[in-house]
């Protein structure tokens, strides 16, 4: 099941969305319950209540609080989930970007950009659901993929770190790196010592990354020029859709 809210003060733009997304998911053989919102107030109210969404459409011209305003109250309570921009001018992109938005869809929506962007969506949700699996102490341990924030390397003890908790085993770093590469989830080989999980990264700067737990993790020199590069690859992936 996916859980999908609209956003939008618009009351034909939000029913023409959620009536796109219900043929969408029903040709695509995927459960989804959408909730619409005309205010994000409410919309922020929801989620720091306890609603829980998988994507969020929302629009960034909206009345008293503006989409890009409701991304970042979003994003203090929820870190993943995916926030789809519904925006008839283009000029607001750069400045959205710090909430990691999925995508931009451009007004007016076609149905045809939209189910992209759904279908792309809901497989990103469903990689993200999938485990690290580890032993340790002779028992067998899961985490989800998208709950880490990043591995931590310290002689033949490896930490994954959540945002709740802080797990051990013994490896090798490189082997976890090799084996994340069969999920679809993006991690950056920052530094011999750290592998962390692109999606929890909130910003980059020349010989560092900041996680969205305010960690700081230094980026070896000799991996800054691919780091940049793979950093620059991923934040590109969005894309505007007529």
């Amino acid at each position: 099941m996916i859980n999908v809210a609209i956003c939008d003060d618009d009351v034909a733009t939000t029913g023409k969305l959620e009536t796109m997304l219900q043929e969408i998911a029903k040709r695509n053989f995927i459960q989804e319950e959408t909730e619409v919102f005309w205010d994000g107030k409410r919309l922020v109210k929801a989620i720091e209540t306890g609603a829980c969404f998988d994507i969020v459409f929302l629009d960034i011209e909206m009345g008293k609080e503006d989409g890009i305003t409701v991304a970042r109250r979003i994003r203090e309570t929820d870190k993943s989930v995916l926030i789809v921009y519904v925006t008839s001018h283009e000029s607001y992109m750069q400045e959205s970007f710090e909430v990691r938005p999925f995508r931009f869809l451009v007004k007016p929506v076609g149905e045809e950009r939209l189910e992209a962007c759904f279908r792309e969506a809901y497989e990103e949700i469903s990689s993200n659901d999938s485990y690290f699996r580890y032993n340790y102490q002779r028992l067998s341990h899961k985490v989800l993929i998208r709950d880490i924030l990043y591995f931590e390397s310290n002689r033949r003890k490896i930490y994954i770190v959540t945002e709740k908790e802080e797990l051990e085993l013994y490896g090798k770093l490189n082997e976890i790196e090799e084996s994340l590469k069969e999920s679809k989830a993006a991690f950056l080989r920052v530094h011999q010592s750290f592998l962390v999980n692109y999606k929890h990264v909130d910003g980059i700067g020349y010989d560092f990354v900041v996680m969205d737990n305010g960690k700081r993790i230094s980026i070896s020199e000799d991996r800054r020029k691919q780091i940049s590069e793979e950093y620059c690859a991923m934040e590109d992936t969005f894309y505007v859709g007529r």
